[in-house]
């Protein structure tokens, strides 16, 4: 049989604009979920490339995902094992009478006679159909927040997975809340986001996210989350942020177990943990009360790095221009794996051009990204500062020794109505057990504080 490659392209004219619908199309996590992708296993390759398994049959190494947000990405896949050779996709969303103009392309190249006999059927056909009912409820969903409470599970979604007895645990979480004075609205819609809500939004909840949903302060989201935790119903985690790709490198259970030191696989580096930038305080459902995966069906696509508003693949000497339609503000463009980064400014009203060069010897990955770190990341420094943190997590505090970077740091403190004639009649040191003072001396506060518990 001879072999060739098979190319398949689908297009839809869909109601929701590009920019309502890449958040959706562009989480490959989600979609590949959604159309009946198995979980992978993954690691780091080196360059930016993953080397990617599925069950026992396939495996494949990755390249880097190259997009343009929000109108094009795409990604290439060289098969180690399996029926396939090849594997390119590209995505491309168009602008079209205040909706989108979607195409999605595949090219696939066997590897032998059982690629060539599957392709047809598993893609021409299976994911085809698939594709089609996954695309036009994402039409249906854009125009709606993305938000853990109305998503619509899909594929292998599946129904909620409760643990044993963790619907009569809810109930009483919930009971508990109420009682201990928490809004009863935002207690029926934590609960519901709990028992109902889909397993990708939930293994990484953000108090922050929840408020914007809920309309309510960020501080009444982050309490609820909170108290939620010490009744039962939520599980709390410190995440660790890479710098670069801003996933979370490392996420312990407990502040005692953060290590100052972190590296990042899928960037190939090593930073400081700072407790006012790159650790982030989320949850999950507690595992006592519902089950959730944490599983990957992707591991590289545009949602997961949702700052990155470019990235591409540049041969050795190469120059590519760029025009991107981002939000006015910060931006700079660098080379994967190489230290410097060229800065940018985006204008309210006016694309953003870039002309990315590769200096390099070797193909290099480009990513044109934000500077400004989201606003939604409730931060270890802020967390810790609450009076109602240190009320119910009064031992969750730093690993002894461990120096850990805090940021600028304010210190409020009180003195004694009179305290220098007070001082000065009976001294700094206690005269008796009735009358004990202490010595405090404070410094004005540096720019960067090293903090040990």
């Amino acid at each position: 049989m001879r072999l060739r490659e098979r190319l398949y392209r689908w297009e839809w004219n869909l109601r929701a604009s590009p920019e309502e619908l890449w958040p959706l199309l562009s989480d490959t996590n989600r979609f590949n979920r959604d159309v009946g992708v198995g979980s992978i296993d993954s690691r780091a390759a080196g360059s930016g490339c993953r080397r990617v398994r599925l069950g026992r049959l396939l495996e494949w190494e990755e390249e880097p995902f190259e997009w343009e947000r929000p109108r094009r990405f795409g990604v290439v896949r060289r098969f180690l094992r399996g029926p396939l050779r090849e594997l390119h996709v590209v995505v491309e969303l168009e602008p079209r009478g205040g909706g989108t103009h979607l195409s999605y392309e595949v090219r696939a190249m066997p590897q032998n006679a059982l690629g060539a006999a599957a392709i047809p059927i598993q893609i021409g056909r299976v994911s085809a159909r698939r594709f089609d009912r996954t695309i036009r409820h994402y039409d249906e969903l854009a125009r709606a927040p993305l938000t853990p409470s109305n998503i619509v599970l899909l594929g292998n979604g599946g129904t909620p997975r409760h643990a044993p007895g963790g619907k009569e645990r809810l109930e009483r979480a919930a009971r508990a809340l109420a009682e201990g004075g928490a809004p009863a609205a935002h207690v029926e819609r934590l609960v519901e986001t709990v028992a109902r809500g889909d397993d990708l939004q939930l293994s990484r909840l953000r108090p922050y996210a929840l408020a914007e949903e809920w309309g309510t302060s960020r501080r009444e989201a982050l309490e609820l989350c909170l108290r939620a935790t010490r009744a039962g119903l939520l599980e709390l985690r410190w995440d660790l942020l890479c710098p670069l790709c801003r996933g979370a490198a490392e996420s312990p259970s407990h502040l005692a177990d953060l290590d100052r030191r972190v590296h990042c696989d899928s960037c190939e580096i090593d930073f400081d943990a700072e407790l006012d930038r790159s650790v982030e305080v989320t949850f999950r459902p507690s595992l006592a009360i519902r089950e959730v995966e944490a599983v990957e069906y992707c591991v590289g696509g545009p949602g997961v790095t949702p700052h990155v508003v470019a990235q591409q693949m540049l041969a050795p000497g190469e120059e590519r221009a760029l025009r991107l339609e981002v939000e006015p503000g910060s931006y700079r463009w660098r080379l994967h794996g190489r230290p410097g980064a060229t800065p940018l400014r985006a204008q309210a009203g006016e694309p953003l051009e870039v002309l990315l060069r590769n200096g390099e010897e070797g193909q290099r990955l480009a990513v044109v990204e934000r500077t400004a770190w989201s606003d939604l990341a409730a931060t270890a420094a802020e967390v810790t500062a609450l009076q109602v943190f240190r009320d119910l997590f009064a031992s969750e505090v730093v690993r002894a020794g461990e120096p850990v970077s805090v940021g600028s740091l304010a210190v409020v403190f009180t003195d004694l109505r009179d305290s220098t004639r007070f001082y000065r009649e009976i001294g700094t040191r206690p005269r008796s057990p009735r009358c004990a003072t202490t010595s405090i001396s404070c410094a004005a506060p540096s720019r960067r504080r090293e903090a040990r518990s």
